[in-house]
């Protein structure tokens, strides 16, 4: 997780992904063509700028300062959108797929952002995460938060919440190269496994099918194939997976 290295329709997953307009003005994420209906793709080159960008930055300004700043604006709307629906702008879409991509810290704060509301995981905890992955503090505590959704029965998932980051992240997928496609697809795999759906295993292996030294996605693909599930489902085994 510490250091950055080089490395259609979301609305189908069935978990109350109802869209309702939210209390900021989201940018367009739309292209200038003239409909104002169409999204434009990235590029790799675009995203590839973007991360570069990023990587100088911390070199200049050290990397908790650097991701902090890069985080904050994007993480604010990625946290509203979890909470009363609505659509990324174009801009917050490319910042968290190359974030994901660059550094797993972003990942994995993305990820527990879905699973666990804001209460029981306040985003000042995720930018500190996401900044400093290897303190210990946020390392114990991101565990910890973890191991609670596995072992605790009574925590169920916010289906409405959870459908709404699998959408965004469709979203981002449906927008980026397929070079940018692993993370995202390997933590809707992951959260699609931790709500029991058999769609999990084929979005984790194809994650991996594009980068087979992805992690999580492993991650999910073992914990299916042993069956092995949170408390809620009943199907717990051992350790978090």
């Amino acid at each position: 997780m510490d250091g950055v290295n080089d490395g259609n329709d979301g609305r189908k997953c069935g978990y109350g992904q109802e869209r309702v307009p939210c209390s900021r003005a989201q940018e367009p994420r739309t292209s200038q063509t003239g409909d104002g209906e169409r999204p434009m793709p990235f590029s790799e080159r675009e995203l590839d700028a973007t991360g570069r960008m990023l990587r100088e930055h911390c070199g200049e300004r050290g990397m908790c300062d650097a991701i902090r700043m890069y985080l904050r604006e994007p993480l604010d709307h990625w946290m509203e959108t979890l909470r009363c629906g609505g659509d990324l702008g174009r801009a917050d879409m490319a910042a968290l797929a190359v974030g994901m991509s660059r550094t797993l810290a972003i990942r994995d704060a993305l990820l527990i952002s879905i699973i666990l509301d804001e209460e029981r995981c306040p985003r000042e905890f995720l930018l500190d995460f996401a900044s400093r992955p290897m303190l210990p503090r946020n390392a114990r505590r991101l565990e910890e938060l973890l191991s609670a959704s596995f072992h605790d029965a009574a925590a169920h998932p916010d289906m409405a919440r959870c459908g709404r980051g699998i959408g965004m992240l469709l979203d981002i997928i449906a927008m980026v190269p397929e070079s940018y496609h692993v993370q995202p697809l390997a933590v809707t795999g992951y959260i699609l496994w931790w709500l029991g759906d058999d769609r999990a295993m084929p979005c984790a292996m194809r994650a991996l099918a594009i980068d087979e030294g992805c992690s999580l996605a492993a991650i999910v693909c073992s914990a299916v194939h042993r069956h092995v599930g949170p408390a809620w489902i009943g199907e717990t085994i051992g350790d978090t997976p």
